[in-house]
C-alpha cells in the first residue's frame, strides 16, 4: 500500500490505491498535459530544491488531491511535493521531463492495478 498523503502540508493526496495508480497513469501519458521537474531553487537563492509537478492545462484531470498553485507562462498550475516527485521517480521509474516511458512505469505497477494504471493514460 502507498501511502495516502505525500509532503509536509500534504500537497497530494488519495483516498484509494486505485486512485494512486490511475494518477500515475495520468502523469504517465506524455501528452504535452503535464511535467516532472526537480528545481534547484537554492541557485536562485531560495532555501532548497523542489520537486514540481508541472500542469499545462487549465483544469487537468488527475485522479487524487495535487494542491494546484499558479503556474508562469506556459504552465497554467503547478505542484509542489519533493516527497511524492522522489517516490515516483524512485519506485516508479518516472523521470525529469514531460516524456515518460510508459512501459518502464508499468513495469513497477502491481497487476491488480494495470487496469487503473491504464484508465489513468486516457484521461
Amino acid at each position: 500500500m502507498h501511502k495516502n498523503s505525500y509532503g509536509q502540508n500534504r500537497q497530494v493526496k488519495f483516498t484509494t490505491e486505485r486512485e494512486y495508480y490511475r494518477a500515475l497513469g495520468y502523469l504517465a501519458k506524455s501528452d504535452n498535459t503535464s511535467s516532472i521537474h526537480w528545481e534547484n531553487n537554492e541557485d536562485q537563492g531560495a532555501w532548497g530544491s523542489e520537486g514540481r509537478i508541472h500542469f499545462l492545462i487549465n483544469t487537468p484531470p488527475i485522479p487524487g488531491y495535487f494542491k494546484l498553485t499558479a503556474g508562469r507562462p506556459g504552465v497554467e498550475h503547478h505542484t509542489n511535493c519533493n516527497e511524492f516527485v522522489e517516490n515516483i521517480v524512485i519506485n516508479h521509474n518516472f523521470v525529469m521531463s514531460s516524456s515518460q516511458n510508459i512501459e518502464n512505469i508499468r513495469s513497477t505497477v502491481p497487476a491488480s492495478f494495470i487496469n487503473d494504471f491504464n484508465y489513468g493514460l486516457t484521461l
